[in-house]
């Protein structure tokens, strides 16, 4: 290979080294589709539900929700597969928490994740099954 040869390989593998940092560091990932997170108060009785979500990059905000309303976002999961929200809730029995979105448990399973919330836990919505039955318990 000739020293000219040589220079150019280098600088192209530069540059092709730099733009795989660029989209890294973006969380551009063309394979991964953006997944919408929505999360919805069923709690019985009619309660309140004051809802604060975020990652660890992102902080989604805190609401409030009557019965029957919900938040929704979106989001592109990162390059190294370990985009994480979770929610505090709050209805006034308690501060509880849960993991809403964890990038290997549900990378195959949503791009538009649907979560209720319960007196007992958040359930998740099973486009396969049409129902809420992935409940978990709080944290």
């Amino acid at each position: 290979m000739s020293r000219q040869n040589c220079i150019i390989f280098v600088v192209i593998l530069l540059l092709t080294q730099t733009t795989s940092f660029i989209e890294a560091r973006t969380s551009w990932v063309p394979w991964y589709p953006k997944t919408t997170v929505v999360v919805k108060n069923e709690v019985e009785g009619g309660w309140k539900l004051t809802l604060h979500c975020k990652s660890r990059d992102d902080d989604i905000g805190a609401f409030v929700l009557v019965t029957h309303e919900a938040i929704k976002w979106r989001f592109r999961p990162n390059i190294f597969r370990t985009t994480l929200f979770y929610c505090s809730v709050d209805w006034g029995e308690g501060v509880h928490w849960f993991d809403v979105y964890i990038h290997k448990r549900d990378i195959l399973r949503c791009t538009y994740c649907q979560w209720i919330i319960k007196k007992s836990g958040p359930c998740f919505y099973d486009a396969g099954t049409h129902v809420y039955d992935f409940c978990l318990p709080w944290h």
